[in-house]
This record gives structure tokens, C-alpha cells and sequence, in this order.
């Protein structure tokens, strides 16, 4: 899947920062995409590294340094897209975790993977290494689940819209939860299906930030946000989207129009990301058509309770 035109490199930066003692973040050239790093006792966990093989030579590099025994490194990918999974080559000997959906994503995707890496990396003037080639995690998990890895305890929370197989992995330690391609300063939320399978996964991010102490969130793409208040804002702010856009195309919907019709209407809505350097105007368009569709596809959670 190939994203929106992202602002040229001098509009943002591309570099390390720590958050968090132990846990760093590498932003990407390619979309802002963060790939993060945690050390603990000579031990990494490494979730989404990427995007450029530049990139991510640089940050095998990092963890070569800390973390010298590739048997005391994990990889964790957050969803299967082609700019989180180019990174497993990097690390041949590291356990890897995904959801278990993940692998047959990856299988069914590889063409659209391959074409989209390579467009993008040689569009930035780097060589394509390699023709990418699937993979199944070495664990994999499904729901919520607590899964230890070395020093490592993570919970990961299964949130699928953006993605079947998109997970967000939250970190108690350090109060830091990396939340995949949700809860991004720079992107709406970016539907594949009906808008309820979305808001059904921020409904349970919803409920983590009021059970825990989340006070730091880590999105797959901009910026890092630091604090309880501002993560849970994020969350906030993408659920009122969800709730106007559903609520708006089947406003439309009901009066009969169609859906071209609707999304002309619906340009007028306000989100993150509208008419920015890195737009998001294409994506709510695609958001109105599953929208729409999703109409046909009613949550099972609205449906009456059978009769007896």
C-alpha cells in the first residue's frame, strides 16, 4: 500500500530520540515511521524496524552495540503493511512475535509489498537489496496476551481496522505503549473495513489508558506523545472522527444520494491531516467508501438481541 505524499526531509527530522530511559525511537524518511529500540541487560526488543535498508542497517547497528547475542533479540511487528515487515534480514538469528494472522497477510501481500519497497526505496536513490520473502513469527498472538521476552514484559492488545493483523504492545514497565499505525499526530484513522472494527480497537485503547498508566505512546507514524493527557486526547479525537463519519454517510445514506455525492459532501468534515504537507484528503475519501459499505455490514453489536 503505497501512503500519501510526505513532506521533503528538511520538514522534519530523522534521527534517534529516548523518550524513555531504554527506549529509543528511530523516525523514518520514508512516511515518519518510527521503528522502536528497547535495551534491557544486554537484551533488545526491536518492534517495526525500518523503512530504508539505510535505516535499517543503522539501527542493527544499535543494536549490535547493546545487544550483541542475536539470541537475546526480538523482533515484534506491529501489523503486516510493507513499510513494518522489511526489517526481519537485518537480524537473521532474532525471535520474531506477530499476530497470528500476520504470516498469511504477509503471504497473500508479497507482491504488493515487494512492489511498494522497492518503488519507495529506490525512489529515495538506495539499491532494493533483495526481493522480499514471507515469514511466520516465531510467536504469535491473538486477543490480549502477556507475553515475556527475556527482560521484556509486554501486554499486546489485538486492534484490528488499519489492519487484520495489527497489534499495539504495551510496555508496564515504562507506562509506553506502541500503538502501531493508530493514535498518530499526522494521519486520521485509516480504515480497511467498516469504521466499527476500528472503533471497537480504540474502544479498547480507550479502556487501557483509563486501567493503566500510560504515559507514553509511541504511534507508526509522527510524533511521539509524551504525557497521559496527550495520548488520551489522540484517542479522544479519533473516535469523535469514527463517530462523525459514520454518523454523516449515513446521514447521506438515508436521503438517498450516492456515494460520490456523499464523499463531495463530506470534504467539508475537519481532521487531522486535511490539506496538510502530508495529507490525509485521499484517505478520508477512502474512509466515506468503507463507511458506506460498512452500512451493509452493521456492527453485530447493534443488532436487537435474538428472540426466543
Amino acid at each position: 500500500m503505497l501512503r500519501a505524499t510526505v513532506p521533503p526531509p528538511e520538514t522534519h527530522k530523522t534521527a534517534w530520540t529516548e523518550p524513555a530511559p531504554g527506549l529509543l525511537v528511530r523516525q523514518s524518511r520514508a512516511y515518519r515511521m518510527n521503528s522502536v529500540v528497547l535495551f534491557e541487560r544486554g537484551h533488545a526488543l526491536v518492534i517495526d524496524p525500518g523503512v530504508l535498508p539505510s535505516e535499517m542497517r543503522d539501527i542493527a547497528s544499535r543494536v549490535a552495540a547493546d545487544a550483541p547475542r542475536f539470541e537475546q533479540v526480538t523482533l515484534a511487528f506491529t501489523h503486516a503493511h510493507w513499510d513494518h515487515v522489511l526489517g526481519r534480514d537485518h537480524f537473521p538469528l532474532a525471535r520474531t512475535l506477530a499476530h497470528v494472522g500476520f504470516a498469511d497477510e504477509l503471504e497473500r501481500d508479497t507482491a504488493k509489498i515487494e512492489r511498494s519497497a522497492r518503488e519507495w526505496v529506490e525512489g529515495e536513490g538506495e539499491p532494493w537489496p533483495r526481493p522480499f520473502e514471507p515469514f511466520r513469527p516465531d510467536l504469535a498472538v491473538r486477543g490480549t496476551a502477556r507475553v515475556e521476552l527475556g527482560p521484556f514484559e509486554l501486554v499486546a492488545h489485538e486492534v484490528p481496522g488499519h489492519s487484520p493483523s495489527q497489534m499495539a504492545l504495551f510496555v508496564p514497565a515504562l507506562g509506553a505503549l506502541v500503538a502501531g499505525d493508530m493514535l498518530s499526530d499526522i494521519e486520521i484513522p485509516w480504515l480497511d473495513g467498516p469504521p466499527w472494527v476500528y472503533r471497537r480497537s480504540l474502544t479498547a485503547l480507550h479502556w487501557l489508558f483509563e486501567q493503566e498508566d500510560v504515559r507514553l505512546l509511541v504511534p507508526g507514524h509522527g510524533g511521539v506523545a509524551l504525557g497521559r493527557v496527550e495520548g488520551y486526547r489522540r484517542v479522544l479525537r479519533d473516535i469523535d472522527y469514527l463517530v462523525q463519519l459514520e454518523q454523516r454517510v449515513g446521514d447521506a445514506f438515508r436521503r438517498g444520494v450516492a456515494l460520490e455525492q456523499a464523499r463531495a459532501e463530506l470534504v467539508a468534515m475537519d481532521y487531522v491531516g486535511k490539506d496538510a504537507d502530508y495529507p490525509m484528503n485521499e484517505v478520508h475519501q477512502d474512509n466515506v467508501g468503507f463507511a458506506w459499505t460498512g452500512l451493509l455490514e452493521r456492527d453485530p453489536a447493534d443488532d436487537p438481541e435474538p428472540k426466543a
